[in-house]
């Protein structure tokens, strides 16, 4: 069963012994070493590009893509002997549990876990702002307990998850976050096809997102939600309807997440059940 915790921030934090090594040079990579460094966790960095030696370390966190992560960590536990202590291994793919992503290992690491942040990471300085936001971690108990280690000198909050609740959560974060993106490319689409340029398009519509997203954050769910659903309009998503005749995918993709939007509508309560079950008709496929 997940739980959530919130860390407690020290007012000063001493200066950690433990030695952390970020591998890795993307945006996930830069945004982590960058809020671990302001921790004053002065992680290690490294990256197969950079063609320096990989350095020593207790905990060592694979912000990698997915594919690279077992073939990294072989790497890495290639330079342990039994007679070193080898490290503790994190990687940051969200939908993977740790046991599956280094099941192939020559060598048992000293504990290994996950540690993802539910935040989408694009390249922007604003990727190392983590304090309050929620990681996913999962593992055994010393990877479990190293990743916990580093959410709070982050000053992050911690979701602890089991292994198989890990591809559930890693699904709410791409739906909204990922899949957002898609459905603003489609307006986009739809505002191109009207004499908007592109780029103003994009911009309306995100700022239209930013909105959303506010209002969630002020109200929460279900009085976020506005427009002609929310409001009963049947007449409004009959129009709608019609007009991406000519749009075949979007119109498609109108009337599965509008499927969605009427249940939200039905909990919000201000249109009536007998406009919600007219729009809901409206919807067939």
């Amino acid at each position: 069963m997940s739980d959530v915790s919130k860390t407690q921030r020290l007012p000063m934090r001493p200066k950690s012994r433990e030695r952390v090594l970020v591998v890795g040079d993307g945006p996930v990579a830069r945004a982590l070493s960058t809020a671990l460094t302001a921790a004053d966790m002065a992680p290690l960095r490294w990256w197969r590009r950079a063609g320096q030696p990989l350095p020593a370390a207790d905990v060592v966190v694979l912000a990698v893509r997915d594919e690279a992560i077992g073939e990294v960590a072989t790497q890495i536990m290639a330079r342990h002997d039994d007679a070193v202590t080898p490290p503790i291994l994190l990687h940051c793919a969200g939908a993977l549990p740790a046991e599956e992503a280094f099941a192939k290992l020559p060598r048992r690491p000293l504990g290994a876990g996950v540690l993802h942040p539910l935040k989408p990471i694009a390249g922007r300085d604003e990727d190392a702002q983590l304090a309050g936001c929620i990681f996913a971690v999962e593992g055994d108990g010393p990877g479990r307990e190293a990743a916990l280690r580093l959410v709070d000198r982050m000053g992050g909050v911690a979701l602890v998850l089991e292994a198989a609740q890990l591809p559930k959560y890693h699904a709410a974060a791409a739906l909204v976050s990922n899949h957002a993106v898609a459905l603003v490319d489609g307006g986009v689409e739809l505002l191109e096809s009207v004499g908007l340029d592109r780029a103003q398009a994009t911009a309306a519509l995100a700022a239209l997102l930013a909105s959303t997203a506010e209002n969630l954050r002020r109200v929460g769910l279900p009085d976020a939600l506005t427009g002609p659903i929310a409001r009963g309009d049947v007449s409004v998503v009959a129009r709608h309807i019609l007009a991406l005749r000519p749009h075949a995918e979007l119109a498609a993709l109108y009337r599965a997440t509008a499927r969605r939007v009427t249940k939200v509508a039905a909990d919000k309560g201000r249109a009536t059940r007998d406009a919600l079950l007219r729009i809901a008709a409206l919807l067939v496929d």
